[in-house]
């Protein structure tokens, strides 16, 4: 299913400017799927299973329990209780990615088919270079817009810029039939918001990927294949290809090298970040011992 925008929330009434200074001033520490993301790219956790905000794992849960992030954050805490219903909801993060990259990957595919995961974003400040992507397009989520994002399937985000890209990330869980207004207390924020949203990207011919290909064999090696992989998951915000080209010119790049090393990682990564993995499996993009 595409991401789309499904409400609005009144930001600028909440007075978030102290909280969002509070977390951009919170230390980042080590976190699960670190190995997603380039640059400055920071997951703090709000609510969760433990309380705990060292608890940074994703998991099915009775319990969503406010940590000591959320306590120094009671204008986010009013926001989330004011906008949305805790029934069913499993964790919320607050995300901020700086001169970074979150790589083309797929969440959930290790988890529980029989459930529905339901993700939501809340842009909580504006900043034009920051852009997310799906397998249907690239997008930028607006100040106070709240989003479904798909997380199941492929899909990437960017900051180009140095600035501040502060969102919350709520993750629910259904079990059989749901709507998405569901999640919500108040029906208001189901008006006025955009319904057009993909922004436009210059095309690429055959001719430039051939070019690119083999430009990339030239330097592809294990001691370039991590810059590479970051470096070509960014033409997909630029130019109008699928969001998870990057991997198929890593094995056509390598395959046009005869490099079975490369050819052996650079299928491995495709798929862990796309096709499949086991639950608590973890993928270093520098550990060559696969």
């Amino acid at each position: 299913m595409a991401s789309k925008i499904i409400g609005k929330i009144k930001v600028d009434d909440c007075d978030l400017e102290k909280d969002i200074k509070y977390l951009n001033s919170v230390t980042k520490q080590p976190e699960e799927y670190d190995e997603f993301g380039q640059g400055y790219w920071k997951n703090l956790s709000l609510y969760n299973a433990s309380g705990d905000a060292s608890d940074t794992q994703y998991r099915n849960t009775d319990k969503c329990l406010p940590t000591e992030y959320a306590t120094q954050c009671p204008s986010i805490q009013k926001l989330v209780q004011q906008h949305f219903k805790l029934d069913n909801l499993k964790m919320i993060r607050a995300r901020s990615l700086v001169d970074g990259l979150v790589i083309p990957h797929r969440d959930f595919v290790e988890l529980d088919k029989k459930i529905t995961y339901f993700r939501v974003f809340v842009a909580l400040e504006k900043n034009e270079e920051a852009f997310h992507s799906d397998e249907h397009g690239v997008f930028q989520m607006k100040t106070g817009e709240v989003w479904f994002l798909d997380a199941g399937i492929s899909h990437a985000a960017v900051n180009f810029g140095l600035k501040s890209r502060m969102f919350l990330c709520l993750d629910f869980m259904y079990e059989g039939e749901f709507e998405y207004t569901d999640i919500f207390t108040d029906r208001s924020v189901l008006e006025d918001y955009r319904s057009s949203f993909y922004i436009s990207r210059k095309p690429f011919i055959n001719s430039q990927k051939e070019e690119l290909i083999s430009a990339t064999s030239k330097i592809l090696d294990r001691f370039t294949f991590k810059d590479v992989v970051f470096a070509l998951s960014k033409y997909h915000f630029i130019y109008d290809l699928p969001v998870s080209s990057c991997y198929d010119w890593i094995i056509s790049a390598a395959e046009q090298k005869n490099n079975i090393e490369i050819i052996k990682k650079a299928k491995s990564l495709r798929k862990y970040l796309i096709e499949k993995r086991d639950m608590d499996e973890r993928y270093s993009i520098n550990d060559w011992n696969i």
